[in-house]
C-alpha cells in the first residue's frame, strides 16, 4: 500500500467517527472477514478500509521467534499438523495461513513480529495479544518492540503510532509491565468484577476488556472511576455490538469492521 492510500484511509477512519460517543472499531486479526486472519493482506485491507487500529496474536516458535498466529496448532489456518511451539521458524516460514479462503496467490505466510512492527510503524495503532503462557514471551516481545522503535511512545489509546499489549493471562501482563512502565497493557476476561479492577490498580494495568455481551454501563463506569478504560472483544452479532456500544466502553475488536460501522451509524440515526 503506498503512502497516499494509507493517508486517505486514516483520514477516512477519523472522519467516520462522529457518533454521539467516541466508539472505536479495532479490526480483529486484521480485516478477518474478508482476508485470512493475522496475515499482511488482512492488516493491509484493514488500513485501506479506514481502520488503522488492528489486533493480532503473538506466540513463540520452538527457536523462540515471535510469530503472528492465533491457534497453538497449525491445522485450522494452514492445513498442516503440528504445534507452533514445536516447530522452528524455518519449518513454518513457507506455510500459507489461508484459513479455508479459496485463494490462488501465495502471500499469506505467518508473519514474524519483527516484520510486522517494521511494516506498520507510524501508520497504525497496534493491539498485540500475548497469546500463550510461555514465560519468555513477554520479554521476547518487549525486546522486539524496543528494537523496532515501539517503546516509550506516549501515544493515545487509539492514536496512530501507539501500541497496547494484552493477554487473557494476567501473569503475562505483569511480566511485561515489569519490563516497561509506559506502554498500555490490557487484561482480557469474561466479565468485570470489583476484584478484577483492584488487580488492575495493583498491577498498573491500563485497560480491562470484557466479552461484549457482558459489558454494561455500571461496570464500565466503575472502571472509569478508577481511571481504567474498557475495550470489548468477542462480538459475534449485531446485538453484541449494540450492547458494547451502549455500555460506553471505548470500543471493540471486530471481524467485520465496515459492517459494524454501518450498524452503529444506523442505530444512532434511529435513536435520534
Amino acid at each position: 500500500m503506498n503512502s497516499h492510500n494509507i493517508l486517505n484511509s486514516n483520514n477516512f477512519a477519523l472522519n467516520e467517527k462522529k457518533m454521539k460517543q467516541r466508539f472505536n472499531i479495532i479490526a480483529h486479526r486484521g480485516f478477518s472477514e474478508l482476508s485470512p486472519e493475522n496475515t499482511f493482506p488482512a492488516f493491509d485491507l484493514a488500513l485501506k478500509s479506514g481502520f488503522h487500529n488492528f489486533e493480532f496474536d503473538v506466540q513463540l516458535t520452538k527457536d523462540h521467534i515471535p510469530v503472528v498466529i492465533h491457534d497453538y496448532d497449525l491445522y485450522r489456518t494452514t492445513g498442516e499438523i503440528g504445534l507452533i511451539s514445536e516447530k522452528t521458524y524455518k519449518e513454518i516460514e513457507n506455510l500459507q495461513a489461508k484459513n479455508n479462503f479459496k485463494l490462488d496467490e501465495d502471500n499469506y505466510s505467518i508473519p514474524k513480529l519483527d516484520d510486522l512492527l517494521i511494516k506498520y510503524k507510524d501508520i497504525s495503532n497496534l493491539h498485540l495479544e500475548l497469546k500463550s503462557r510461555d514465560q519468555e514471551l513477554p520479554e521476547i516481545v518487549f525486546d522486539s518492540l524496543k528494537k523496532n522503535g515501539w517503546i516509550d511512545l506516549n501515544k493515545g489509546v487509539y492514536e496512530v503510532g501507539g501500541i497496547t499489549v494484552s493477554s487473557f493471562f494476567v501473569e503475562q501482563i505483569i511480566r511485561f509491565r515489569k519490563l516497561n512502565k509506559v506502554e498500555r497493557t490490557a487484561w482480557l476476561l469474561e466479565k468485570i468484577t470489583t476484584n478484577d479492577l483492584e488487580i488492575c490498580i495493583d498491577q498498573n494495568i491500563d485497560l480491562i476488556c470484557p466479552r461484549a455481551r457482558f459489558s454494561d454501563i455500571n461496570s464500565v463506569n466503575k472502571a472509569k472511576e478508577k481511571n481504567i478504560l474498557v475495550i470489548n472483544w468477542g462480538v459475534s452479532d449485531k446485538n453484541d455490538l449494540i450492547t458494547a456500544y451502549n455500555s460506553e466502553s471505548t470500543g471493540t475488536t471486530l471481524d467485520w469492521p465496515l459492517k459494524g460501522q454501518d450498524i452503529l451509524k444506523n442505530y444512532e440515526d434511529n435513536e435520534c
